[in-house]
């Protein structure tokens, strides 16, 4: 019996191992056929490439933040400027727009005394004009009157008044 048992296991053993020889030898052959040395190795350059590519935009992206850190830590400064020229250019509109108001209330105050004073001249000589045509009125009633009282008066100045007529044409 030991003798069946260990041909047995001989025998599977050699069919064993001569069906694993065979199926490596498909298993190399398939690898050939296929190129699995090429395909690994493509795969291996393809996971550095993306590595690598990784690694170059990781240096771009910090490289990036940097430069907005920087931008940023200088944005303050950019405003507390901004907001300065701001203020500053407020109070000179501020300002002018006061110079301008002031200007403004003095030329209607000069223009207002000009016309107050235009308008005295007229009551003025409105006035004078009124107190004239009076005068001449109460000359008039006067010379009438004491011509009216005195007929020699009238006479006399008939006559000085053809006088100074014949007076004029010589």
């Amino acid at each position: 019996m030991e003798e069946t048992l260990s041909t047995i296991l001989n025998y599977i053993a050699r069919t064993n191992l001569f069906n694993f020889a065979i199926f490596l030898a498909i298993i190399i052959w398939v690898c050939k056929k296929i190129n699995v040395s090429g395909m690994l190795e493509k795969a291996k350059q393809d996971v550095k490439a993306n590595i690598e590519a990784s690694e170059n935009t990781k240096t771009e992206s910090e490289s990036y933040l940097k430069e907005i850190e920087e931008t940023l830590s200088h944005i303050e400064e950019e405003v507390d400027g901004i907001i300065k020229k701001s203020e500053n250019n407020a109070k000179l509109v501020g300002e002018k727009i006061l110079e301008d108001a002031r200007k403004t209330v003095i030329g209607i105050k000069d223009n207002s005394q000009k016309a107050a004073e235009n308008k005295s001249a007229l009551v003025k000589n409105d006035i004078l004009k009124r107190a004239s045509e009076a005068s001449i009125d109460v000359a008039r009633t006067h010379i009438i009157n004491e011509l009216n009282n005195n007929y020699d008066l009238h006479n006399r100045l008939i006559d000085e008044s053809i006088e100074a007529l014949n007076g004029y044409e010589a």
